[in-house]
């Protein structure tokens, strides 16, 4: 991939800046380009006409363009991050899956559902209480607003069943790819005490604020399922599917020149030396550093400007990328009988490379036993 042509302008219009990102996304990889491109272009129609946060939202996408400029310029550790965020499994799309996926669908049959009808709602409306000031000594106090509803609106039992399944797989994964956190326990009763301090089982309000506890933390380790299709659309990127046209990397686009060469030699002749004049030079050259060239697309000038990065990504390293992605993302389904969720993870690259067109020229019209096929020696 051709890095940028030159750095990013110094000042940008809403509208210009909205057009360096559509112009640097659209030369990611055809696999995860338009989450990338979704994300961006409902972000900037959202606060189209009305933005109170228009400077900051400014300095985000500023960002987020020397982001997508470092990617496509060979930053791997960008473009990895990208391609996290664009199947879910870090960023905003992996909390809005994982909060669909954590839904509670319902009751499973009929008895679930009578207890469920049958249940005395825990909490009370205001108007249903009583207002008197004072209340008898032997009169039970009126519940006050029940804390952690999530707990109720969440499918535990289903949560908990694809924590088993998670760690297993970190222990199948553990030293080919890297987790938001190791799953350690999956009993969600695990910071409870026993008894408290007098010697008496923990009050309600405990036992449910020790799980919330334990639930937040839990779910930040979680990785939500992903579709069949995108699923399946991994498994064949991890098994090299880069390297097909469908899939391919589209190749940047040569920038302008100017038809006359004198216009080249004066605009390369002038020298602007008025930032100098105003700030110290480590300010002014801190974006042509060696660190922040990939971000900026500054150049270092003079001889101890150091090595160029190297801006071309082979197609093996985006397949073991896909891979590694691939072990963190699952896929679920229901048994209709039993009612029971199943999953089913990505799995671990073959370390045996791909047999060459050589190599299968080799045992071309032979069987598994290394007989001919049309039957003489």
């Amino acid at each position: 991939m051709a890095p940028p042509a030159g750095p990013v302008p110094s000042t940008l219009s809403p509208v210009h800046l909205y057009r360096h990102l559509l112009r640097e996304v659209s030369y990611l990889p055809p696999a995860f380009r338009p989450a990338i491109s979704s994300v961006i272009h409902a972000r900037f129609h959202r606060h189209g006409t009305v933005d109170k946060r228009a400077k900051a939202h400014l300095v985000r996408a500023r960002n987020v363009l020397r982001t997508l400029r470092a990617a496509n310029s060979g930053d791997k550790a960008a473009m990895g991050g990208l391609m996290a965020r664009a199947f879910g499994r870090s960023g905003r799309r992996r909390r809005d899956l994982l909060l669909q996926f954590a839904k509670f669908q319902g009751p499973g049959d009929w008895g679930a559902l009578e207890a469920l009808l049958d249940k005395t709602p825990a909490c009370q409306d205001a108007s249903t209480t009583s207002t008197t000031p004072t209340r008898p000594i032997d009169e039970p106090r009126a519940p006050g607003k029940r804390r952690h509803l999530f707990l109720e609106k969440w499918d535990l039992e289903k949560l908990t069943q694809f924590l088993h399944s998670q760690k297993q797989q970190q222990g199948r994964t553990k030293s080919t790819t890297s987790w938001l956190g190791s799953v350690k326990s999956t009993d969600q009763n695990q910071l409870i005490p026993e008894r408290n301090i007098w010697g008496k089982p923990p009050a309600e309000s405990l036992v449910r604020t020790k799980r919330a506890k334990w639930w937040k933390r839990t779910v930040d380790k979680m990785m939500p399922p992903l579709g069949r299709g995108e699923w399946d659309l991994l498994a064949r990127l991890s098994d090299g599917a880069q390297e097909e046209r469908e899939w391919a990397i589209p190749e940047r686009r040569q920038p302008a020149m100017p038809l006359s060469p004198s216009e080249t030699t004066s605009s390369s002749a002038s020298f602007h030396w008025e930032p100098w004049a105003r700030q110290p030079a480590a300010v002014v050259e801190r974006e042509n550093s060696l660190p922040r060239q990939l971000r900026s697309g500054g150049r270092a000038l003079g001889p101890y400007g150091g090595k160029k990065h190297k801006t071309l990504v082979s197609s093996r390293w985006f397949q073991r990328a896909y891979n590694r992605i691939w072990q963190l993302s699952p896929i679920t389904s229901q048994d209709p009988n039993t009612l029971r969720y199943s999953f089913q993870w990505g799995a671990v690259q073959s370390k045996l490379p791909r047999p060459t067109k050589a190599q299968l020229d080799i045992f071309q019209g032979v069987d598994a036993r290394g007989r001919k096929i049309d039957g003489t020696s």
